[in-house]
């Protein structure tokens, strides 16, 4: 997952005591707008590409085809499979009338019930194949990778990627001495490059563990994103505790 990553300048933020409470005085740090997650599409099955049905670019939903293999062989084998169904199913109707009246055995019964069982266990076999062919969304996004064609083969590598920008991200790093001082919940305002606008993030993430090479720790910002004013990869400030 890509998170929203701050390059913290300097590593510093002052701390002083009022009312024998602890406080941050407000402090800047430098960052950089990115998706808060990423994702690389697989195909779950090899095969040629007969459609990918987005642009870069495109905003796309979950669980929305993305990527549609070839699947002619697939196709006729859940046709096939279906068939067997329909008879298996005409076999049991035409026949119940005559178990009633006890002219086939209860083995002849059991044989066609279960023949029934097998061809519905077939197709749901079938249609599995079939729907493996299609490769959907797992996530809310934006293509921003398209790295195959109709016409080309695919296998385990990805075809395409797709990242997610509402919400973003940020990782900012602090000094081991404010520990216990950045706490989950806390508010920071991001203001992007050139943006005299702010906008309130909240740290969700809290490491439980320093780092004893730096003698820092990471927190995670959460940045919302739902009217899209925001875009990845633009540099900003952030002012830390948000003031209002």
């Amino acid at each position: 997952m890509l998170r929203l990553n701050v390059v913290l300048l300097g590593l510093f933020i002052s701390t002083s005591l009022f009312a024998g409470e602890s406080h941050l005085d407000q402090g800047q740090l430098s960052c950089l707008l990115e998706p808060s997650s990423e994702v690389q599409l697989s195909s779950e099955v090899s095969g040629v590409v007969q459609k990918i049905h987005v642009q870069r670019g495109d905003l796309v939903e979950v669980g929305q085809v993305l990527l549609s293999l070839n699947a002619s062989v697939e196709t006729a084998a859940l046709n096939t499979a279906l068939a067997k169904v329909e008879f298996a199913q005409r076999k049991v109707r035409r026949n119940a009338k005559l178990y009633r009246k006890k002219l086939i055995s209860d083995h002849e019964r059991d044989e066609m019930l279960t023949e029934h069982r097998l061809a519905n266990f077939l197709a749901t076999e079938a249609k599995v194949r079939l729907q493996q062919r299609q490769t959907m969304s797992p996530i809310k996004g934006v293509v921003v990778e398209r790295l195959r064609e109709p016409g080309e083969f695919v296998d385990e590598t990805p075809f395409m990627k797709i990242v997610t920008l509402d919400p973003l991200h940020a990782e900012v790093v602090f000094r081991a001495q404010l520990y216990g001082e950045i706490k989950k919940g806390m508010q920071v305002k991001i203001y992007p490059e050139a943006s005299q606008q702010g906008y309130i993030g909240e740290i969700i993430i809290v490491d439980p563990i320093i780092d004893a090479a730096s003698n820092s720790f990471g927190t995670t910002v959460l940045l919302s994103n739902n009217r899209a004013k925001l875009s990845a990869g633009v540099r900003c400030n952030i002012v830390f505790p948000a003031k209002g």
